[in-house]
């Protein structure tokens, strides 16, 4: 067997299968529909309100599924919401989403909140969803909440 070959039968264990493509989609793209219902009450979701990341963002996810991580692009106007918000607004903001999230996610593990982002564990063992609310600012960078330390916001650019 040449080493094409090997590389090639190597890849296919370790691609996922597409149903476990499809299972990612449906549980990033429900946590995305839930929280697009809540901010964006009267606008139809159509996904520009989610930007994939990490793995699956880069398309280099492989076998065992884990966890999608996305970001969940924030209204404008909730910036000032949270930021007015003494007392550690980042970890309101993660808290809401907690919130929001244990509304529609019950049967699984409660969503936690630490950090940055808000964790929806799957009782399935298959992908959970890591979600990163974050404002996009004009440049195409975002502003994230760190609930760490007392909290603090933080630019990144994850492109």
């Amino acid at each position: 067997m040449s080493i094409s070959d090997q590389f090639d039968k190597f890849y296919e264990n370790i691609k996922l299968t597409p149903d476990q493509r499809e299972d990612a989609k449906t549980k990033y793209t429900g946590v995305c529909k839930k929280l697009h219902s809540h901010y964006y009450e009267n606008v139809e979701y159509d996904g520009r309100t989610k930007l994939l990341i990490g793995s699956y963002g880069k398309g280099t996810n492989i076998r065992p599924p884990r966890d999608v991580d996305v970001i969940f692009i924030m209204p404008p106007e909730k910036f000032d919401d949270y930021n007015d918000n003494k007392a550690n607004p980042q970890a309101q903001l993660l808290q809401d989403i907690k919130k929001i999230l244990s509304e529609k996610y019950s049967t699984s593990e409660k969503p936690k909140a630490w950090g940055k982002v808000v964790l929806v564990t799957f009782t399935d063992g298959t992908h959970n969803v890591e979600v990163l609310p974050a404002w996009e600012k004009e440049d195409g960078t975002f502003i994230i909440p760190n609930s760490e330390d007392g909290g603090s916001w933080e630019n990144w650019d994850p492109r």
